[in-house]
């Protein structure tokens, strides 16, 4: 395991991270061809009917070239998926080229139509300033790229071309409303010469006749259409992000997994003159499990619904989470900051999740290990990926409850057997011809662990999908490394790219709390010292978390005997599927 709580950071009632006797074992096993995987998909396919629930953590390969066949059959696949990801990389950047033009045209074509639109509103409810907003614009249109074009040789008699006899003409033009079409009238109104009216009359019937027939109209069906390939377009941009990340998760599989076993350094298997094989996969399995006459017995209301707060979310996860069902949701488009942070805190109040045996099940043990997470795998963990961790067992428990599983029921119960199985496989052609395989379970272990630290294990399981979630969008370009060096999306990336004016880092120092194990044993210590004096052991003082405590009196002798015993019936299921005694 890579990040496995050291059981000595585990106080008495605050978590179980212990191994059962003779819980640590190595079993290697040669057949011929074939017998070596039956088994090792036998064990994959009866662990779950015996309630446990199993999951392939990593998985790695080498091969040597003398295996023509099998090394062939790799390299060419990596080959073809390498061909796939170009392809569809290129496809994707078109597609994204494609799309921005449309959305640049669009914009432009958003603001002709608001134009329109301010123009009809201020007139039907009699707004001139709105009125005004939208008229002005379509004016200055009219006046830069469609007048301007109309001198004939030799005769100017665009507005910008007769400015210099009239100077107040463009002025003057701005100033008409839809009505002042007689040249008299306007003439009288706006004080100019008979001549400026009739040039100002002609101009603006040119005016409208243009803004209502021919550009409104080319607008509309301009932006109508614009509106429908820009969403056809994002479609298909999104449809082929989606299409690619199968593939480059399989790639990357293969990519991490080849030449990593350190074939090369074993010289006694010769793999450069002898045709083999390694492969290696990490399994994990669980479930839970419940001692007779155990101590602290587990919820009465196996389904009660508890808010986060109770189940241990920090403030910031609860708002991470809320925010990112919302998002799902898409309830929070359109609403300004402040209307969003309204939404996700009355979102929160009303949250409620299925509790689990021992609440807050996010506690102190937990959210220690997330930042230790984050540093190990370099990602993020937020409330949403707790979440999904939690609800891994908080599911479970449910369909168990509800007799919905196909499989062993989980006992409800904060106690969890745990094994970790390393499965190398050996494949090996001899210059005869031929073949045969061997199995090495290096090693395979059982833990006896707590509700809190079996979260920890699931929180690196979402932490590893993540990582390569994270590989995958920084290819395609939705995530991107950040100015200190964490992996972050690219809207976040958009601050390191401008322009920085008067930002002062402020380091915010962080106060370290005490825990309240270490402040209950600051205060209990001068009492033990004097109570000890006297020959009297403070025994009923030990009970301090929420699960058991007395490690040498009930741990070993109920709690790792039920785990140890089932480990010893899956050794034997291993051993017996091989006809070994």
């Amino acid at each position: 395991m890579t990040l496995n709580p050291d059981p000595k950071e585990l106080e008495g009632g605050f978590g179980i991270n212990s191994q059962p006797k003779d819980s640590d074992i190595y079993i290697d096993i040669d057949t011929p061809m074939g017998k070596c995987s039956a088994v090792y998909l036998n064990l994959i396919f009866q662990l779950p009917k015996w309630g446990f629930d199993r999951v392939k953590l990593d998985e790695k390969m080498d091969v040597s070239p003398v295996f023509q066949q099998y090394y062939q059959l790799t390299i060419k696949q990596k080959q073809e998926l390498e061909n796939m990801i170009k392809a569809a990389l290129a496809s994707i950047s078109a597609a994204l080229s494609d799309l921005e033009m449309l959305r640049h045209d669009l914009r432009k074509y958003k603001e002709f139509m608001d134009y329109f639109k301010m123009k009809d509103y201020g007139k039907e409810k009699k707004d001139e300033e709105m009125r005004l907003r939208g008229e002005q614009p379509l004016k200055s249109i009219f006046i830069d790229q469609v007048d301007a074009h109309t001198d004939l040789p030799n005769t100017p008699i665009a507005l910008r071309s007769i400015v210099g006899r009239w100077p107040t003409i463009i002025a003057d033009f701005m100033k008409l409303k839809d009505e002042d079409l007689d040249p008299k009238k306007i003439a009288k109104d706006y004080s100019v010469s008979e001549a400026q009216g009739v040039v100002l009359s002609t101009k603006n019937k040119l005016y409208q006749e243009w803004r209502d027939e021919l550009f409104r109209r080319a607008v509309e069906e301009r932006f109508r259409s614009l509106v429908q390939m820009v969403e056809a377009r994002k479609k298909s941009f999104e449809e082929y992000k989606q299409m690619i990340k199968p593939t480059i998760r399989r790639y990357k599989s293969i990519v991490d997994g080849i030449g990593q076993m350190g074939m090369e350094r074993a010289a006694f298997w010769r793999p450069d003159s002898q045709a083999m094989s390694l492969d290696q996969a990490t399994i994990w399995c669980w479930k839970p499990f419940a001692v007779p006459e155990k101590y602290k017995a587990p919820r009465e209301a196996p389904l009660d619904e508890i808010s986060l707060e109770k189940a241990g979310f920090k403030d910031k996860q609860a708002k991470e989470l809320v925010k990112s069902l919302l998002k799902e949701k898409k309830e929070l488009r359109g609403l300004t900051p402040e209307e969003e942070e309204k939404k996700i805190q009355s979102e929160i109040s009303k949250f409620k999740i299925k509790a689990l045996p021992v609440e807050p099940s996010i506690d102190k043990i937990v959210q220690d290990y997330v930042e230790k997470i984050e540093r190990e795998y370099g990602v993020k963990i937020s409330g949403a990926d707790i979440y999904k961790a939690r609800q891994k067992l908080a599911e479970r428990f449910e369909a168990s409850l509800k007799g919905k599983t196909s499989y062993e029921t989980w006992v409800f119960s904060p106690y969890y057997m745990f094994f970790e199985m390393k499965v190398d496989r050996f494949v090996a052609r001899l210059p005869d011809g031929s073949e045969f395989e061997d199995l090495m379970l290096n090693r395979f272990t059982g833990w006896t662990i707590t509700q809190n630290v079996m979260i920890v294990h699931l929180l690196e399981l979402e932490a590893k999908d993540k990582q390569l979630d994270n590989y995958i969008g920084q290819m395609l370009g939705e995530m991107g490394v950040n100015a200190e060096g964490a992996v972050v999306e690219s809207d976040e990336l958009e601050k390191d790219y401008l322009i920085k004016l008067g930002e002062e880092t402020k380091k915010k120092e962080e106060k370290k709390t005490q825990s309240i194990s270490e402040s209950f044993r600051q205060l209990m210590s001068p009492i033990t010292s004097l109570l000890s004096f006297f020959g009297i052991k403070l025994a009923f003082f030990k009970a301090r978390g929420p699960y058991e405590f007395i490690f040498t009196e009930r741990i070993t002798k109920y709690y790792m005997k039920e785990a140890g015993q089932t480990f010893q019936s899956v050794v034997s299921f291993i051993k017996s599927s091989f006809g070994v005694p």
